[in-house]
């Protein structure tokens, strides 16, 4: 397909100019609200967005090796100029027809918010995070996950939010003695759980008599400073579980789960602190990406599948119990290591208020075209999943 799609690329750009004219389809070269300009979850309606879930995209930039290697942009923005937002993608793949010239087969994929390829992370940061930090900070719970297919910037994004949550929590707390933030960080591979910060050191999921969830054996250090924060993440990579893909050297083959934990020294000591968690869920690779791939290698791709589609499963199941409090709604949280230790996503009648946003990576090449389609259908249906 990759040869297809590079000889036949002026006839696709041709059809993709064509496609729908009097739509407000915008492509990456032409006008794009800037970060300032894009209206905020929090200003709009209320039936537009959920508070207790939030299903967003950003595109990545099409990057050197995308256009050396002759492929065009297949994923394109449409901003609605009535609401100063983006929340569709249109999505372009050729289609090669036996009976005539190729033609443009295109979908669009609907979610809460959609950032283009010129947003930088620190607007995603103020758009999406920083209400989760001061969720935190206020003794709730806030959980940000980043999915997409390796290579999509999925990575780069969640390890650029973590380090701006670190250290705004510590901007905003250095004048505050009575608080203090600790920050544990782990890799989920399978069903084990490894430290980061501790030399991959097994760590144990557990739960006590009141539902808590543990990490037991997990370190759990202190920030006093904005250079630790960036040490700390930076020994925490250099230990996560990684491998070589087709699309990227480095590709992430676990998830990996940052929880930094804000204790208030002037409450009980049995009074639970905020948490925020910031988790980077691993790679999806499309089917021509895992061909080459070993029995380890499968069974590993066979793992992450599985807990992806637990996680589905289980925001189903919470959206379900919201609706239907009377009725008892089974939720699988015990069905990997991932939802386990993000049991609390999935508790409605939790004492704690929490919110969580998804951020669906996208792959704007068009010889990625399948995988970032199938990106944007699971973070849609993690938004059907999780409306209430």
């Amino acid at each position: 397909m990759d040869d297809f799609y590079r000889e036949n690329a002026a006839l696709y750009k041709k059809l993709v100019d064509a496609f729908d004219p009097n739509a407000t389809a915008t492509h990456f070269s032409r006008h794009h609200p800037a970060a300032s300009d894009r209206v905020k979850p929090q200003d709009c309606p209320s039936d537009q967005v959920s508070n207790a879930m939030l299903v967003v995209a950003r595109i990545r930039p099409m990057l050197a090796d995308d256009l050396a290697e002759r492929f065009p942009c297949a994923a394109y923005a449409r901003f609605d100029e009535k609401t100063g937002q983006s929340k569709m993608i249109d999505l372009h793949n050729l289609y090669n027809y036996p009976y005539g010239p190729p033609k443009l087969k295109s979908t669009k994929h609907n979610l809460d918010i959609i950032y283009s390829a010129d947003t930088t992370t620190e607007a995603i940061y103020n758009d999406q995070v920083a209400e989760l930090v001061s969720l935190a900070r206020s003794g709730g719970t806030g959980t940000l996950f980043a999915y997409g297919q390796t290579g999509s910037g999925k990575t780069y994004t969640i390890s650029k939010l973590q380090e701006l949550a670190a250290c705004s929590l510590l901007d905003q707390t250095s004048d505050r003695s009575h608080i203090e933030l600790y920050i544990t960080i782990c890799d989920l591979a399978g069903n084990s759980a490894f430290d980061l910060l501790n030399s991959r050191k097994p760590v144990s999921i557990l739960q006590d008599a009141s539902g808590e969830i543990h990490l037991s054996g997990a370190q759990e250090r202190r920030l006093p400073t904005r250079a630790e924060v960036l040490d700390l993440l930076a020994e925490a990579a250099a230990f996560r579980q990684t491998a070589p893909t087709l699309k990227n050297d480095t590709s992430s083959r676990s998830h990996s789960i940052c929880r930094i934990r804000i204790k208030d020294k002037t409450l009980d000591a049995d009074t639970p602190g905020g948490l925020l968690y910031l988790v980077d869920l691993a790679g999806s690779e499309a089917a021509r990406d895992i061909v080459s791939h070993g029995a380890d290698r499968m069974r590993e791709t066979r793992e992450i599948n599985m807990s992806l589609s637990v996680l589905k499963e289980c925001i189903r199941g919470r959206a379900e119990g919201v609706r239907n409090p009377e009725k008892k709604v089974h939720i699988p949280v015990r069905g990997s290591a991932l939802t386990r230790v993000l049991k609390h996503v999935f508790e409605p009648g939790s004492a704690s208020e929490s919110k969580t946003v998804v951020i669906a990576c996208v792959n704007p090449s068009l010889a990625d075209v399948t995988a970032s389609k199938n990106t944007l259908r699971y973070a849609e249906m993690l938004r059907a999943s999780g409306q209430v």
